[in-house]
């Protein structure tokens, strides 16, 4: 738990100190008593309103929406997170399985974070050999 209160930022591969992890953990609403929050964030991940979120409109969202750069940069962790989301699902038999409804969004939000704090630890681990 030390190294999460340390906070860590990673531009171009290199790991500088540099806090984030409390505002990812405060914008991420993956508690049971932030549903509300978590649909009214899924409503503005979904700029056209069509009620699914395609993974173009998910990184466009984290960028401009969450406004966290370190994740933004974390294109490997997005697109696990996402797949492992739409996977959750059975999917609208009208859209397919290649997007996330407002129930996986929760999913999506939980794998993002832990795929991220994954995403990091290996960039620790590759930046020390």
């Amino acid at each position: 738990k030390q190294w999460y209160q340390r906070r860590v930022a990673i531009t171009a591969g290199i790991i500088m100190s540099e806090p984030i992890w409390e505002e990812i953990y405060e914008k991420l609403p993956t508690r049971a008593d932030q549903r509300d929050e978590r649909f009214a964030m899924f409503d503005t991940f979904d700029p056209n309103g069509n009620g699914i979120l395609s993974l173009a409109e998910v990184d466009k969202a984290i960028r401009d929406v969450l406004a966290i750069d370190e994740l933004f940069d974390a294109k490997p962790a997005i697109m696990r997170a996402f797949q492992a989301a739409k996977a959750c699902g059975k999917g609208r038999a009208d859209i397919g399985d290649d997007y996330i409804e407002k129930l996986e969004f929760k999913r999506f939000l939980l794998g993002l974070r832990m795929y991220f704090e994954y995403w990091v630890a290996f960039k620790r681990i590759d930046e020390d050999d």
